[in-house]
């Protein structure tokens, strides 16, 4: 069918008094329909500019992942299963369980390039979490050489005149580009932890290109210019400046020093997760540190790293 463009009854599905409401599921559903037809068509282009990115969508529903209340939808593009493993212990173990409970959103914790729909309109470009810290962190650190300030400073200048950049709990529909920050307001904000940062480009929702297939190559277009920002500011094994690929050598030489102490018929106690607590019987240890320990008559797959002595 493909992507056709939004109507205003899009946009009026999320009105605040229908945000934790079972009611209007179906209204959203439309929405998320559209979303995901836009993302076939965005995605091509965007995979061949960044290797190991995954798609995904937000829930229509409310739910744990949005604290009950559906105030938008996204579609939004973030690291693939594969280059999320590697961080996956990381990530883990500086999160608290009330933290994970709080906000289990997995797009709040990559950077991710995303068009989310709301009440006041539309904003696509890359958006960057507090709980992304493994990104923000990366660029932080990364801009305290003068070399690599210059660079960002570089990167900023280049952007086009529509791009815009936004930090705090709720973005603007009508920021304007002259509104841009210095690189050192940018790296001074992130380090601050606001609730989000933004780089991109907001749509009100009377503008007229959100209701035609035009939108498709605007938005793609914003994805484009932004594909060396995003290079620059997320981590990977090549672009570490906070010392996380040390610190996944040592996570990883310390699960097989314990997954060589496991054994079939060993009494270990779950440290994390809804069984917490709990003492099993290891009843068979899997590849890639993955254990599947035996509670009463229920077995579960648990990773190494979240085991101890009973």
């Amino acid at each position: 069918m493909g992507f056709s463009g939004f109507t205003q009854a899009d946009f009026t599905a999320f009105e605040e008094s229908k945000w934790p409401s079972n009611a209007f599921n179906r209204e959203r559903l439309e929405v998320k329909l559209k979303l995901s037809e836009l993302g076939k068509e965005l995605a091509p282009g965007l995979f061949s500019l960044l290797l190991g990115q995954e798609m995904g969508m937000t829930e229509e529903r409310p739910s744990i992942f949005n604290q009950h209340k559906v105030e938008s939808l996204a579609l939004f593009f973030i690291r693939d299963a594969e280059s999320r493993k590697d961080l996956a212990l990381i990530l883990d173990r500086a999160t608290s369980i009330a933290d994970h409970v709080s906000d289990p959103a997995l797009q709040h914790r990559h950077i991710a390039f995303t068009v989310r729909l709301r009440r006041e309109g539309v904003e696509a470009g890359i958006f960057l979490h507090k709980n992304a810290w493994v990104d923000w962190k990366n660029v932080v650190h990364r801009c305290r050489e003068h070399f690599e300030r210059e660079k960002f400073k570089g990167l900023l200048a280049a952007l086009p005149e529509s791009i815009s950049y936004q930090h705090g709990e709720r973005l603007r529909p009508n920021a304007t580009p002259d509104e841009f920050a210095e690189p050192g307001e940018i790296i001074a904000y992130l380090e601050q932890a606001d609730p989000w940062s933004f780089f991109g480009k907001a749509f009100e929702k009377d503008d007229a290109v959100l209701e035609s297939r035009q939108l498709v190559d605007e938005i793609r277009s914003v994805f484009e210019c932004l594909v060396p920002l995003h290079s620059f500011v997320a981590w990977r094994r090549d672009n570490d400046f906070h010392e996380l690929r040390e610190k996944l050598k040592q996570q990883k030489e310390k699960a097989q020093r314990k997954f060589s102490s496991v054994k079939v018929g060993d009494q270990v106690r779950i440290l994390k997760g809804l069984a917490s607590g709990r003492v099993g019987v290891v009843e068979s240890i899997e590849r890639k540190g993955v254990v599947k320990v035996r509670l009463g008559t229920i077995v579960v797959a648990v990773s190494i790293e979240e085991l101890g002595k009973p």
